[in-house]
């Protein structure tokens, strides 16, 4: 997934007009055709209907435009704060970051740096929100992407984004409420991301849950692999779990049972005077 797929997809989302859009952007319809259907295929969903009258978006393209415009600003903001140097920018940045940021986001900060700045190198380390943070207090992370609200004093923070967590299952799932019951959960520890920890436990008890933790893990990835073979269940970030189908979603019927976490951009002050 390439910048300018982004770029056409938000154009054509606004316009739903392939000859709007392709006036907007300053190309011909027929390349913007190609970009949507190169977009489409590598996500391996239909972004748009079209018919001879009109063009609309599908479930998909709805939630996948929602997320652009952030992401977009998402992108711009890491790309100012990573100018140290006005004239020429080269040297080293180590970016930290959570395993449940979206690798979309990554992939465009690095696709951004990359073409501004050819001559920074960019170090990523994954590691868990607090180790991120003692991590830069010690000077060993120029910035960090995590998931907390207990910043230290020192530690300047921006809002990258805010996610929905959902419930999430093996594939299959008809009986939910039955799942919940029989199932075991699979987390983090505990002392490895207390956060998210926490918002399991308040998530589950916001669905009348008591969950049974079997299994915990260091990495969003593994725990969604472990419960695509059947394992158990495990509160998710919507983003990472909506287009898998080895996973069920639990979708609540009321919005209060919606639950919202945040993603922070974190930088140590003393480095953020230089930017």
């Amino acid at each position: 997934m390439e910048l300018r797929h982004i770029q056409y997809f938000q154009v054509l989302a606004e316009e739903l007009h392939f000859g709007n859009a392709a006036k907007r952007l300053f190309i011909s319809q027929p390349p913007l055709s190609r970009q949507i259907k190169e977009l489409e295929l590598e996500l391996g969903v239909s972004l748009f209907t079209r018919t001879n009258k009109k063009v609309a978006l599908t479930d998909a393209g709805r939630y996948l435009y929602t997320q652009t415009a952030s992401l977009l600003q998402q992108l711009s903001q890491v790309k100012n704060n990573t100018k140290l140097i006005h004239d020429q920018l080269s040297g080293e940045i180590k970016l930290g970051f959570i395993s449940s940021t979206s690798k979309v986001l990554i992939a465009r900060i690095l696709e951004e740096l990359k073409t501004s700045y050819p001559a920074l190198q960019i170090n990523l380390f994954e590691a868990s929100s607090i180790k991120q943070l003692t991590a830069i207090q010690e000077g060993k992370l120029d910035l960090a992407i995590i998931r907390t609200d207990s910043i230290p004093s020192g530690i300047n923070q921006t809002l990258l984004y805010q996610e929905e967590l959902c419930l999430v299952g093996p594939a299959g799932i008809r009986n939910w409420n039955e799942s919940m019951k029989q199932l075991n959960f699979i987390s983090f520890n505990p002392k490895y991301a207390p956060q998210y920890y926490q918002e399991t436990l308040d998530y589950c008890q916001q669905l009348g849950i008591e969950p049974t933790f079997r299994h915990q893990c260091n990495n969003m990835i593994a725990i969604l692999e472990l419960v695509s073979l059947g394992l158990g269940l495990a509160i998710a970030p919507k983003s990472m779990c909506i287009n898998r189908k080895d996973l069920s979603l639990f979708s609540p019927s009321r919005k209060n049972l919606q639950m919202i976490s945040k993603v922070y951009l974190c930088i140590q002050l003393i480095f953020k005077t230089v930017i």
